[in-house]
């Protein structure tokens, strides 16, 4: 896309600009220059101070020298991590500061085990109490060779105006979503708002290098957003920090005037640069607007003209039981739209209206937003979850040969058919398009606290605001269910949905006993089979939770009071159970009662199924089996 000043921008930057009397060469260089300058010097510094840690470390310091080498590497860090996270995201979060724990090298022929060595890992080593001085030399060591992957000739290429903007961008989604709660610091949680603070002094250096190109009073906007941001930051304590406040007065503004500076300076949005959608809407006006995550990134489809005819066939679809061999089980059997489509039970029914001894029925609603399907996340597609259903013999146990073939004796379905997908008419994709697109219709975005934190309202129960807080940090449930979707949809960039070990046991009453399912280990994904997936299961969203009882992959707690103390007494470890590779840390929360209850307001407040309940009023006729005019809508269990 060209623009003029865009044009001029780049055009000053390539030549000496001769001026004043005295013949005085002044050059006079696009912001980018400047930046790159910097960026350079501080990756340098890091370096340096990574490198006296890997020293200081072998040669037995003091732990107060460690602690103090290593922060002065975490400052230089901080200032460029916007841009480093930015231009290698996986690099980024495989080695250079991702989840201290173990990962699987992505897109190779075997399971080959990352362990961890980024700056989180170094955060636990060098605040443990008794310090493992071999460990923190070696992770030391391979970070610093991870961080060569950063060479100034990449970010001379890399580097572009467009690439500085979005890497600000979503460097200020990150500090809202990971920055604040604590997620970066897991062994000195009382240094991230502090470390939230030179974020934004490494943001506002490079933004000023645009200033001349704003206007006066758009630019002290943006720096009295900052000044203020870094005021409230400094001045509270981990616990006592207000993130709801600094959502509404500092980091969604500065989402938004970023934009509007892009705009001003005509430098290219994302959508101007490339066809495909990716999670993020980088227009959306705020984190906890309703389209703030881009569902077409996520629903695998095509959007057309066809979207409203194919949608509601897929919703007859989801509460017919014709879909199932005996006709009596429907999507709708076990997701229910008053309980927040799941149903009620500890796990869900199977085929025949038996119990199963298996999982709980987890909610449809805003599913579309994840990587990963299942509590397994055996699933990399919305649509493969239909075939998993209609093949399982303890579900549907069907095939798309007998659906439709009984479909095809149903005039209407065959009209309803060709009408949604013209010559195609009905198929086994069109069945499994239809269901994905009426799921992917199932969004869940205009909650009471949505509505407050959108500025939509000024009231709330403070209650929601204390619990909110508690939840994104003192009680860290933020560092597994990520804003906005409070699930296990990893931000800035939501493009993986991550599981978790929690040590969950059978039933949440002594004796206590580990649950056997072994989860993600045995989602039958041979490259998942690591040790560390054993007992691994999906993060649900916790939006709705107040529906959607009871909890857990096994349902083994009934009320949300039981999960929060599960979680305030450290999970299965906890306990006393034997749980390899919890993620959940094993010590206490000491979380007091009130805040607990805060914490439980605080959930329900994210209740909203506006719009979303209602179910056919009737089923489409079949002519050739007179007996499946008696199904019932939604099934008969």
């Amino acid at each position: 896309m060209k623009h003029i000043l865009f044009g001029f921008l780049a055009f000053s930057g390539m030549f000496l600009v001769i001026s004043n009397q005295n013949n005085t060469e002044v050059t006079e260089e696009v912001p980018t220059y400047g930046i790159k300058r910097w960026l350079k010097n501080e990756l340098t510094n890091c370096r340096t101070s990574l490198e006296s840690l890997k020293l200081v470390s072998e040669s037995f310091a003091p732990q107060e020298n460690l602690q103090k080498t290593y922060e002065e590497a975490r400052v230089h860090f901080k200032k460029i991590e916007f841009i480093l996270a930015y231009l290698d995201p996986q690099l980024y979060n495989s080695y250079i500061n991702g989840a201290p724990l173990p990962k699987l090298m992505k897109k190779v022929p075997e399971v080959i085990v990352i362990e961890p060595c980024g700056f989180q890992r170094l955060d636990e080593l060098v605040y443990e109490d008794k310090v493992e001085v071999k460990v923190l030399a070696e992770c030391t060591k391979r970070l610093l060779q991870k961080m060569k992957g950063f060479t100034d000739v990449r970010i001379d290429a890399q580097l572009t105006d467009p690439v500085l903007f979005e890497a600000l961008r979503y460097g200020v989604l990150r500090m809202n979503t990971m920055g604040v709660t604590g997620f970066d610091c897991p062994g000195s949680t009382d240094k991230a708002l502090s470390e939230v603070a030179i974020s934004i002094e490494g943001m506002q250096f490079a933004m000023a290098q645009y200033a001349p190109y704003y206007e006066e009073e758009q630019y002290n906007r943006w720096t009295k957003t900052c000044e203020l941001g870094k005021e409230l930051l400094l001045a509270a304590m981990f616990d006592e920090f207000d993130r709801a406040l600094f959502h509404k007065e500092v980091a969604n503004p500065l989402w938004q005037q970023s934009l509007a500076f892009q705009k001003h300076v005509k430098i290219e949005l994302p959508s101007q640069r490339t066809r495909f959608p990716k999670p993020v809407n980088y227009t959306s006006a705020n984190l906890y607007s309703d389209s703030f995550l881009d569902a077409a990134y996520f629903d695998e489809f095509i959007h057309e003209e066809k979207d409203q005819e194919r949608t509601e066939l897929g919703k007859t679809l989801f509460f017919d039981p014709i879909l199932s061999l005996n006709n009596e089980l429907a999507c709708a059997s076990c997701h229910l739209p008053d309980k927040g489509f799941t149903d009620g039970r500890k796990t869900a029914l199977m085929s025949g209206g038996v119990d199963a001894e298996g999982r709980n029925t987890p909610t449809v609603i805003n599913a579309v937003f994840a990587e990963r399907f299942f509590h397994d996340l055996r699933a990399d597609r919305l649509s493969a979850q239909v075939d998993h259903v209609v093949f399982n013999p303890g579900e549907f146990d069907s095939d798309y040969s007998k659906i439709i073939e009984k479909m095809r004796s149903s005039e209407e379905y065959v009209s309803l058919f060709k009408t949604a997908y013209g010559k195609e008419g009905m198929s086994r994709n069109a069945i499994t398009n239809a269901i994905t697109r009426y799921v992917s219709s199932l969004r869940s975005y205009n909650s009471e606290f949505d509505k407050y934190m959108r500025g939509e309202t000024d009231k709330i129960d403070p209650a929601v605001i204390r619990g909110f807080n508690l939840f994104s940090g003192k009680a860290a449930c933020a560092s597994c269910h990520f804003a906005p979707t409070f699930a296990g949809l990893v931000p800035p960039n939501f493009e993986e949905t991550e599981s978790e070990v929690l040590g969950v046991p059978r039933t949440f009453s002594e004796p206590y006993e580990l649950d056997d399912d072994m989860g993600r280990f045995m989602n039958r994904i041979l490259m998942e089979q690591a040790p560390f997936y054993k007992r691994s299961f999906k993060t649900p969203t916790i939006r709705n939770v107040e529906l959607t009882s009871p909890y857990m992959h096994n349902g083994s707690f009934e009320k949300l009071d039981k999960v929060i103390e599960f979680y305030n007494n450290g999970g299965g470890l906890g306990l006393g159970l034997d749980v390899a590779y919890q993620t959940l840390p094993s010590d206490s929360l000491h979380l007091k009662k009130h805040e607990e209850k805060d914490i439980i307001r605080f959930m329900k407040s994210l209740t909203d199924t506006t719009g979303l309940t209602s179910a056919p009023t009737r089923l489409p006729k079949n002519e050739g089996f007179p007996k499946l005019n008696m199904r019932p809508i939604g099934g008969r269990y």
